[in-house]
């Protein structure tokens, strides 16, 4: 294998970041990352404030992700769920009750609890640390979106951006679970592994939206969650947010998602030769089940709370309160089917194409380590995990490389 030609990194999110990061500071190899997005101001405490800056892009089926030098965790909400990463201990800190704002303060009333955050003094951007290798001329960048990787049989010699192909001693796939195994499959490797795509999953959900009235913004979009179970063991997860969009400060919102789903769809390539997940949303019954006690819990929430001086300002999924509070389970089944919708953890699309090690079973030279390879979607905020895996994975690399 040459030494001369680079390890190739498709995507510089906060799976890409923590790979390329590891690889310049521990194999001799060129590093080529290339990522379309660009590195924005992530000093913003109110992550809505990036909704019309152009790092966040929203697909045909209406999933959103971040398009960005540092991904969803250089733009999102910055909630984490989960514990700590071990390498990242001191880059967060939970939120005070001098953060939040109405929802806020009203679901810490019902239960919640405030939330530890990617954020002290400063947003947690794995980006930051490639900007520096960047600058240092340790790591190359390429703006541009990888479309297919070229291949040589079942050897992966490089990549394809836009017909301007790209030799490389070896492919990391971080573009995420709907776009890595995308680029699989726009390459024809479903021939040689036909697990590519299969399993995706993503944390159903419902919101409800209510008017706030004048209000001053909370310092954080949102802080404060409420974690609970159903009777058949659906772990749920509220959100509450300060406002509903960047110019909607009046209206706040509050969510509810499944975040231990069974279901699983599948990621598939649509007649214009994108990648799209079809996420098969409650396809199993106890899914449906668990979002049946999540709505009816969210009901409650907003009947008891007072989030709101105008109750029939309330929606819950694009419906008004008092309709969807008189739906038997029946209704309220049909209508989950057709109303439920997801967040941006997509996951899990790859993890039976893969095998310890991250690398593609049927291919040489490639590798997966973005949320794709997950067995399943976190049971918590997936920014963790995914920056665990993608670590373990980039010293796997690392090792098979040197």
């Amino acid at each position: 294998m040459s030494a001369q030609l680079p390890i190739i990194v498709v995507g510089a999110g906060t799976a890409g970041c923590t790979v390329v990061s590891h690889l310049a500071n521990n194999t001799d190899h060129p590093i080529l990352v290339v990522e379309p997005g660009r590195y924005g101001n992530d000093d913003d405490p109110q992550f809505l404030n990036f909704s019309d800056s152009g790092l966040l892009v929203t697909t045909q089926d209406g999933y959103v992700q971040a398009r960005a030098m540092g991904g969803g965790s250089a733009v999102n909400g910055m909630l984490l769920t989960g514990d700590e990463p071990e390498h990242l201990h001191g880059l967060t800190r939970m939120a005070r009750t001098s953060d939040v704002g109405v929802v806020g303060h009203e679901l810490l009333a019902l239960g919640g609890r405030l939330s530890r955050l990617w954020w002290n003094g400063g947003r947690w951007n794995p980006g930051r640390a490639v900007r520096h290798l960047i600058e240092e001329n340790r790591v190359s960048w390429l703006p541009r979106s990888v479309t297919e990787l070229l291949l040589d049989g079942d050897r992966v010699i490089g990549v394809d951006c836009s017909e301007e192909p790209l030799r490389a001693a070896a492919v990391v796939l971080c573009a995420g679970a709907i776009s890595s195994p995308g680029i699989l499959l726009a390459s024809g490797a479903e021939k040689l592994n036909p697990m590519i795509g299969v399993g995706v999953q993503n944390h159903p959900t419902i919101t409800a939206q209510f008017s706030l009235g004048a209000h001053l913004p909370a310092r954080f979009d949102t802080a404060v969650v409420r974690e609970w179970s159903t009777s058949a063991g659906g772990q749920m997860l509220n959100v509450g947010y300060e406002r509903a969009a960047k110019n909607l400060d009046g209206i706040g919102a509050l969510s509810v998602s499944l975040m231990n789903p069974i279901s699983r769809g599948r990621v598939e390539i649509s007649s214009n030769h994108m990648p799209r997940a079809d996420f098969q949303y409650l396809a199993a019954d106890e899914d449906l089940f668990n979002m049946v006690q999540g709505v009816r819990d969210l009901i409650r929430l907003l009947v008891d709370g007072k989030f709101t001086d105008d109750p029939k300002s309330i929606t819950v999924g694009g419906r008004s309160l008092v309709n969807v509070s008189a739906w038997d389970d029946d209704d309220m089944r049909e209508w989950l089917r057709r109303s439920v919708r997801g967040v941006s953890h997509a996951a899990s699309s790859c993890a039976q194409a893969v095998d310890s090690a991250g690398r593609v079973l049927g291919l040489e030279n490639c590798w997966i380590a973005d949320a794709s390879v997950l067995a399943h979607v976190p049971t918590e905020t997936p920014a963790a995990p995914v920056t665990m895996e993608a670590l373990r994975i980039a010293r796997n690399i690392g090792e098979s490389l040197s």
